[in-house]
């Protein structure tokens, strides 16, 4: 989730707004608007490409080699930019892209330079799947030039000195807020500043200063500090980076129901991530987990035995195994799945009162009330 206070736009109708007849424009502006756009054959080695994804290995271009390249022109294509914002644009250009190279994009006030990271199939499977609620698809313009890039440079230079600025701003006028980064658009038309906070922000008076100071429109955005994680990136303790800036498209909301499904062990250190909460990755087997149990009796069920009663402990769905505790002797017996459903149909397994389970449930958690609401608190 994120609170957006904006500065600088114009107030009035949304066609008034969207006008750009009605907008100021600077001399970064114009510049890009009188690039004129290259051929569609434009030799690849006259294009600009970002390094920081060139060499890469990317799951896409296994599953979607050699479906755009030897057809028509893409109709979609999936550009992402300096936060890892993503967002799917048209090419009613015909233009024919390689992954990772700088293009240039129509947004709401101007334009931007994007890197492109999928297209063809590829975009139109994820403009379905995680781009269902996109308003307004804009489109890709043209290649990036050389113009373009100087600007890109001068932009990405400067933005480094717009955090220290807002930081002292913010001390000044005493708002406990951590600014983690600043995105100028390509045009210099918005100037994006992105923080996070304990709580919300009145921070109405910081965007008028920095207004004053970059004479453009401003930008406040408040982060969560799962979306902070994502942005930074990292490795996990699984030796791979991050899912949230690597896989995930949007931030994943995680509770503790998804780990107790799973029986995972209630340890904050081991549920939680560099964001503080809940991994994303316990999202991944939880529909697993959900379907297979319907296969099965439910836990905490009392089976009949030759040698006495046993109550279901754990559930091995991957390997069809049930974790038995003979109430007797408290020893862990493991049988097959096969086994407890012939008991099954024999009537000899009782499921548990629900009162039961759920004091089970109480018994093993180790969270306190507070420690439950911060890992499963996705608000700033």
């Amino acid at each position: 989730m994120e609170d957006i206070y904006r500065e600088g736009s114009e107030q009035g109708s949304e066609e008034k707004k969207d006008s750009p007849n009605q907008k100021r424009r600077n001399k970064y502006y114009l510049q890009i608007l009188k690039q004129k756009p290259p051929s569609r054959n434009r030799w690849v080695d006259s294009r600009y490409y970002n390094l920081d994804y060139v060499g890469k290995f990317d799951v896409g271009e296994v599953k979607y080699n050699g479906n755009s390249k030897n057809g028509p022109p893409p109709e979609f294509v999936e550009v992402i930019f300096k936060v890892k914002r993503k967002r799917i644009f048209n090419n009613p250009n015909k233009l024919t892209f390689n992954k990772y190279e700088y293009v240039i994009v129509e947004v709401e006030s101007g334009f931007d330079l994007g890197t492109v990271i999928s297209f063809g199939k590829e975009a139109e499977d994820k403009l379905k799947s995680n781009y269902k609620k996109e308003e307004k698809i804009y489109p890709v313009v043209r290649f990036a030039t050389d113009k373009d890039m100087e600007i890109f440079e001068k932009n990405r230079s400067e933005e480094p000195g717009v955090v220290v600025t807002t930081r002292e701003l913010a001390k000044k006028h005493n708002l406990d807020i951590k600014v983690t980064e600043a995105e100028w658009q390509l045009d210099r038309q918005r100037l994006t500043i992105y923080f996070s906070a304990p709580q919300r922000v009145d921070f109405r008076e910081l965007v008028k200063d920095l207004a004053k100071i970059y004479k453009t429109r401003i930008e406040l955005r408040q982060i969560s500090t799962r979306e902070e994680a994502r942005r930074i990136g990292g490795m996990g303790p699984c030796g791979l980076s991050l899912c949230c800036s690597n896989l995930c498209q949007n931030s994943c909301h995680v509770t503790l129901d998804h780990a107790r499904t799973q029986r995972l062990a209630n340890n904050v250190a081991k549920l939680s991530g560099y964001c503080g909460r809940l991994k994303c990755c316990i999202l991944y087997e939880h529909d697993i987990y959900i379907d297979e149990y319907k296969n099965y009796p439910p836990m905490f069920s009392i089976v009949e035995l030759p040698e006495g009663n046993a109550k279901i402990n754990k559930i091995d769905i991957f390997n069809k195994r049930i974790y038995l505790v003979m109430e007797s002797t408290g020893y862990t017996k493991i049988v097959p799945k096969s086994l407890i459903d012939e008991l099954q149909s024999q009537g000899k397994v009782k499921p548990p009162e629900k009162v039961e389970e759920e004091m089970l449930y109480d018994d093993d958690r180790t969270l306190s009330p507070e420690d439950i609401s911060f890992l499963e608190d996705d608000i700033f």
